[in-house]
């Protein structure tokens, strides 16, 4: 369920962009699903909410983030003093409920949406700050972002899922934590990228370049990595069952802990690389390379292990 809710963003007469605090209210409101109640009347009382939080803080954004089974949870954006009053008012024991309505948690958060963390000035009509705007605002699920650069941003905790992110420039990006279920970044350049903890869950990255990117927990079961460019990355944790990593270079990274079952590994590259306790049962390692690896503690049951290239255990 989403409603309208109108934005006042900052900027000075300059154009410096002022980058705001973000706080993040949750309600208890088992109304908001309640099938007796018709949608406008939903609609209503969320809009009060809206206004009388508005009437607390002054110059705030407000988004509605999610409607739960019993809880609503808003996005504030504005300026520290604004959220802090707010904070302020919810510790004392003054801001506990709105229009009746329980306020169950208040938290100031970071903000994630901008390129860098020290950035002052920004061009608020660049393309590549009103696309990363745009992301973190309104979601880029299912989006057509073919080409597109967001080399830089921070798009931590980006809903993502099916993007059409082939051939992006992605270099240096932080998506960590970002949902990108069925994704499409085949040829997408993902050199030094941050994405642990993402979900890459059905991803294609054919012949992506994900050299020296940080996957640590990141979970990419049944993603397609044919070919891709896995270097010196780290996949501690990660889980990768069910991939297909055919032909995918793997040299010289962490893969400890990481979770290749029933992986398809045939003609990958890991010379170099190490895999302690890994799990490669059921997984396709034929004509694979791993000269040099260092392999300990790892499970090979069941793998298939046709014409591979010598390996140096310990």
């Amino acid at each position: 369920m989403i409603f309208a809710v109108n934005t006042n963003s900052e900027y000075t007469d300059d154009s410096t962009y002022i980058e705001p605090t973000i706080a993040e209210i949750i309600l208890k409101e088992s109304i908001l699903i309640d099938e007796v109640v018709q949608f406008e009347n939903k609609k209503r009382k969320v809009q009060g909410i809206l206004e009388q939080l508005k009437q607390l803080a002054q110059s705030i954004e407000l988004t509605i983030e999610n409607v739960e089974e019993d809880q609503l949870t808003i996005k504030v954006e504005g300026s520290e003093v604004s959220l802090q009053q707010l904070q302020q008012l919810f510790h004392s024991g003054e801001f506990t409920k709105i229009l009746g309505v329980t306020v169950k948690k208040f938290d100031l958060l970071k903000n994630h949406c901008f390129l860098t963390e020290d950035i002052t000035q920004i061009d608020e009509d660049d393309p590549q700050f009103c696309l990363i705007e745009k992301i973190m605002n309104q979601g880029g699920n299912d989006q057509d972002l073919r080409d597109a650069n967001l080399s830089g941003a921070i798009l931590s905790n980006a809903n993502l899922i099916l993007a059409d992110l082939r051939e992006a420039n992605l270099m240096g990006i932080d998506l960590s934590g970002a949902n990108l279920m069925g994704a499409d970044l085949s040829g997408a350049d993902l050199l030094g990228a941050n994405l642990t903890g993402a979900n890459l869950t059905g991803a294609t990255l054919t012949d992506a370049n994900l050299k020296g990117a940080d996957l640590g927990d990141a979970i990419l079961e049944e993603a397609d990595l044919r070919w891709a460019d896995l270097s010196e990355v780290n996949l501690i944790g990660a889980n990768l069952t069910q991939a297909n990593l055919k032909g995918a270079i793997l040299s010289d990274s962490l893969l400890s802990h990481t979770n290749f079952s029933q992986a398809n590994l045939s003609e990958a590259v890991l010379s170099r690389s190490i895999l302690s306790s890994t799990n490669l049962s059921g997984s396709n390692l034929s004509e694979t390379d791993l000269k040099d690896a260092y392999i300990s503690g790892t499970d090979l049951s069941q793998a298939a292990l046709n014409q591979i290239k010598d390996s140096s255990n310990s």
